[in-house]
């Protein structure tokens, strides 16, 4: 059975979940990305802690699958709160050595926009921090790093 971590921390590390087994090369280079600092300002930086899912039960799993996962029904039949207002998912297109990008997915069911692609490299550190203090909503970070993005495709 498929089963993906529930949190009840104050400060849940970042989930990223890994759907593509196919390409070791471009799977390193995700997690290189992600070891790098989000910089602040020149004496300021965050690295949050990360917790990879790294099970090949989740292969070619889309966001709806990771979400019903994630929110499915508790002890009592209500749908259960994860703990994460956001995951990414370290899918195929993803998966580039230049610039490899992650799937950001809201847990949010009534996000308008549910989820969108950001680069691996300090985007997933910024938006967990901002979320997570609730500084920002979700949606805001969509774009943040679309000019990066299109130049890697």
């Amino acid at each position: 059975m498929r089963t993906l971590p529930r949190t009840e921390d104050d400060w849940p590390p970042i989930l990223v979940i890994r759907t593509d087994f196919r390409d070791e090369e471009g799977w390193r280079a995700v997690r290189a990305a992600l070891d790098v600092p989000w910089v602040l300002d020149e004496d300021d930086s965050v690295k949050e802690e990360i917790l990879f899912v790294e099970d090949p039960a989740w292969a070619d799993a889309g966001p709806a699958e990771i979400l019903d996962a994630l929110t499915a029904p508790g002890e009592g039949g209500e749908p259960a709160e994860c703990g994460w207002r956001v995951v990414f998912l370290a899918d195929r297109a993803g998966m580039d050595h230049e610039k490899p990008s992650l799937l950001a997915v809201s847990t949010d069911p009534d996000e308008e926009t549910p989820s969108f692609r950001v680069l691996a490299r300090v985007t997933p550190h910024g938006m967990h921090c901002n979320l997570t203090l609730a500084n920002m909503d979700f949606f805001e970070f969509e774009g943040w790093d679309v000019e990066e993005l299109a130049e890697s495709s």
